[in-house]
């Protein structure tokens, strides 16, 4: 059988180990040559810029390629999907993602599923924001990603102190109810319209007024009634918004009084190392072996069991007093991996302001890297 990868940046080295370890099966990778970091851990790279979906798509015809993966990237998957419909293989349909991308759509699909809280929410040009804005509330681009552009406003001050990148002063914008309480999150695998929960995860963040994240830990310390309502409610929105095939992160909110909200859905597997390590450590699912094989079309479902704690947190200013664990980290046995770039550490506002990260195992030691 062969495989078309899509990417060859850091988030898809683990598909393509994991891909190479599958008896008979051949691996093409498609990216744009410069910084392929994936390049030679394929049996074949084929210099394809991601964004030329019908030039990949030509190439995977004429190579009868059986599946089509991409893993942790909102980029990649929109590709994926794109090729892999237009072969006629599985995917969860490249029209859907872009719906599942539109924020506002996702909204107006989940707002009415039972256990679910429903938030106020509205839909407005930035230009025109402040005929709308509401108090306290959280603002985000209808399209982003990676908290980029995400601000959490309580007052007409923060509102007129507030800065956006020019780039976004043209987009349409959600603004949000905001609800106080911890955030989760949730990667799931689905296949031919059935969706499994592979994992739930505490996320770590800085708060407002951006959320960016700072560290995870597997599995998430719920009590079990929430969890169970959580493994229930995953499907059904996953099923609201048409998701078929393939990898899913979902990102939701629990109040003080257990309430559960959605905060937004990932068409693709959650970043920061969450389905790259995070679940295969934590679990008894390879996640990656099993996102590739919904891709070839030989998914079965297994129950999934928490066989392990680990967590990762991130290197920057905010976690300044971690640094000295990286550098340090032959003197700490639960740390499985470290990478510290050796830079001035930076103050995170998204989820692409990193200097490094720790990836630890025991339960005990997360206490310590609080």
């Amino acid at each position: 059988m062969k495989l078309a990868i899509i990417g060859a940046s850091i988030g898809q080295i683990e598909v393509c180990k994991k891909a190479k370890e599958i008896p008979n099966l051949e691996t093409y990778c498609f990216a744009w040559e410069k910084g392929a970091v994936c390049k030679d851990l394929v049996d074949h790279f084929v210099p394809i810029s991601i964004m030329e979906k019908d030039a990949i798509a030509d190439r995977c015809k004429a190579l009868k390629i059986d599946g089509v993966v991409s893993n942790a990237s909102d980029k990649t998957s929109l590709t994926t999907a794109y090729v892999a419909e237009k072969l006629g293989l599985h995917t969860t349909p490249y029209s859907q993602l872009l719906k599942i991308k539109d924020k506002n759509w996702v909204r107006q699909q989940t707002n009415n599923i039972l256990g679910l809280t429903s938030i106020r929410f509205e839909k407005v040009n930035f230009q025109r924001i402040k005929e709308k804005i509401f108090y306290p509330c959280v603002i985000k681009p209808i399209t982003g990603a990676a908290k980029v552009g995400v601000n959490f406003l309580n007052s007409e001050n923060d509102f007129n102190t507030l800065q956006i990148d020019e780039a976004l002063k043209e987009s349409d914008f959600l603004i949000e109810e905001y609800i106080k309480g911890r955030e989760v999150s949730v990667e799931s695998l689905s296949y031919e319209g059935q969706h499994n929960v592979i994992q739930i995860t505490d996320k770590i963040s800085t708060g407002a007024p951006h959320f960016a994240e700072l560290g995870h830990n597997q599995p998430a310390d719920l009590p079990q009634h929430i969890s169970e309502q959580i493994c229930k409610l995953i499907p059904e929105i996953l099923t609201a918004v048409n998701f078929t095939n393939g990898a899913s992160h979902i990102e939701l909110k629990i109040s003080p009084d257990n309430r559960i909200y959605l905060i937004e859905i990932n068409p693709r597997g959650g970043g920061g190392q969450i389905s790259n390590r995070l679940v295969t450590l934590s679990t008894d699912c390879d996640y990656i072996k099993e996102l590739i094989n919904i891709s070839i079309g030989s998914y079965a479902y297994k129950p999934t069991t928490n066989t392990a704690f680990c967590g990762i947190r991130f290197l920057c200013e905010q976690t300044k007093h971690l640094l000295h664990y990286a550098i340090n980290a032959k003197d700490y046995p639960e740390i499985i991996e470290y990478k510290y770039d050796g830079n001035p550490l930076i103050e995170q506002h998204t989820n692409y302001e990193r200097n490094g990260y720790i990836l630890f195992s025991k339960q005990a030691f997360k206490n310590e890297l609080k």
